[in-house]
């Protein structure tokens, strides 16, 4: 008989529950060591998104989220562990279990742990108030959400690896109804992307939450693209899921990993690129190419940019397969509505080494109006709610689909079977022509008639190449 060794004991699922609820705690500890040292306006000052945030800690003024968290880090360090003995403490009290020396065992925090391992779901039995991101509002006055003159719509997204994408979920769910928001969560293995409206102080309060959840303690004020808007703007409520990809482009991401993406552009940089390019019509050898959709472009458009005539970001793989020759040896700097899909879609372009370099502009068009206005950005920028867009200057560049008059506001198709968006000014609209072309009005009104189901393909649709090639 073989001799019997002694094989190394592997973790159990009970010991690595207790090392992430002990990790857990360090996070959220030292998050709030931050988060204490940071310096707020005064009252009378209106927070913004554009505004710079400051810590001071040891009487010394930070004025990056590295270089704080580093110094705590580096002097706090005993601080941190003091506060995460605190937390775990204060979450065996609420499981009624006796009190526990400073420092708990891994078996109080297993027996804590117990009793939730039936609930799948994070925070699903936590009280208001047990962790920073999961504000108590029960003292809080969070004001009307569909108030549309002092509401907010914030737009944000952050890509990092997330382990257990499904808790996400939950928390996000959790946090917007607290909040009594509404919008669109998409969380993944590799972050989240997220566009919510409310009150202002219900957006302000769900920001200040995110950012001290330890996945994204490390995101600033300037990451959060805020527009003026209400729970109102998104009808459908409040939709929270777990997708394969943050922004659907079709590529699986262990080929195209956001990691891949090209260089970051300042918002300042980019509009000096720009400036130099429409200056010295360099075409030959810098492109600055729009990475959103045919009916985005349509009513808001960069100047001297190339606008691809695709329906679907879904299509910019096979656009960038065709016109691999367009992007050969050239500097292309991409941009769209916040950034997110330049993450994916310049990684993508950069996977084909055809291009001398890859840039893209840092938070996007959003971040760009807020600078420049009345910059190079002319017309309306495109938003995925029922506003539909939000002004940037007076220019109308988008005009109507049967009369050509300047128009810009979006109207879904009034064919049940079309999801179009239809650009018809107030004459045309009070003619009849509310669908995306003519044949689409005709053949719903012809296939109602029959009891027939209408099929989306119409004229407007059937007359468009799936993809553009570039000259």
């Amino acid at each position: 008989m073989a001799p019997v060794t002694e094989a190394k004991q592997s973790p159990t699922p009970r010991s690595r529950k207790a090392r992430v609820l002990c990790q857990l705690a360090k996070k959220q500890a030292f998050s709030q060591l931050v988060k204490s040292c940071e310096l707020h306006p005064d009252d009378s000052q209106q927070l913004t998104c554009t505004s710079l945030m400051k810590w001071n800690c040891c009487g010394e003024t930070f004025d990056n989220t590295a270089d704080i968290c580093q110094h705590v880090s580096r002097y706090h360090g005993d601080k941190v562990e003091e506060e995460a003995a605190k937390v775990i403490s204060s979450q065996i009290s609420d499981v009624k279990k006796a009190k526990k020396p400073r420092t708990p065992d891994v078996l109080s925090i297993e027996s804590t742990d117990s009793k939730k391992e039936n609930s799948t779901k994070v925070n699903k039995t936590q009280e208001p108030g047990e962790v920073a991101w999961m504000p108590d509002v029960s003292n809080m006055d969070l004001g009307d959400p569909n108030d549309e003159r002092n509401g907010l719509v914030t737009l944000f997204y952050k890509y990092c690896q997330v382990e257990r994408p499904e808790e996400l979920e939950v928390w996000q769910r959790d946090l917007c109804t607290r909040l009594k928001l509404t919008g669109k969560v998409r969380v993944s293995a590799e972050g989240i992307n997220a566009t919510v409206g409310g009150s202002s102080q219900a957006v302000y309060s769900y920001i200040q939450a995110v950012r001290a959840h330890p996945l994204f303690c490390h995101m600033t004020s300037q990451e959060f693209k805020l527009s003026p808007g209400s729970a109102t703007s998104f009808p459908g409520g409040l939709k929270v899921g777990v997708y394969q990809e943050l922004v659907p482009m079709g590529v699986d991401s262990s080929c195209v990993s956001f990691r891949e993406a090209g260089v970051h552009l300042s918002v300042d940089d980019f509009h000096g690129m720009l400036e130099q390019h429409l200056q010295r019509d360099d075409r030959d050898s810098t492109v600055f190419v729009d990475c959103r959709n045919f009916y985005e472009s349509r009513i808001g458009h960069f100047l001297g940019a190339v606008a691809p005539d695709i329906r679907k970001f879904s299509y910019w793989p096979e656009y960038v397969d065709k016109n691999t020759q367009f992007f050969q040896d050239k500097t292309v700097v991409m941009f769209c509505t916040g950034g997110i899909r330049c993450e994916k879609g310049s990684a993508y372009l950069k996977s084909k080494g055809v291009c001398k370099d890859v840039l893209q502009l840092e938070g996007g068009i959003h971040k760009y109006m807020e600078k420049y206005p009345n910059g190079y950005f002319r017309g309306k920028l495109f938003v995925f709610d029922d506003r539909y867009a939000i002004p940037a200057n007076s220019d109308i560049v988008g005009e109507c689909f049967y009369c050509k008059e300047a128009w810009d506001k979006y109207q879904p198709c009034s064919s049940a079977h079309c999801h179009q968006l239809v650009l018809s000014c107030d004459r045309c609209t009070a003619a009849g022509y509310t669908a995306c072309c003519r044949e689409c009005q005709l053949q719903a009104a012809r296939d109602s008639a029959q009891g027939v189901r209408c099929r989306e393909e119409c004229a407007c649709t059937k007359g468009r190449r799936r993809i553009p090639v570039e000259v």
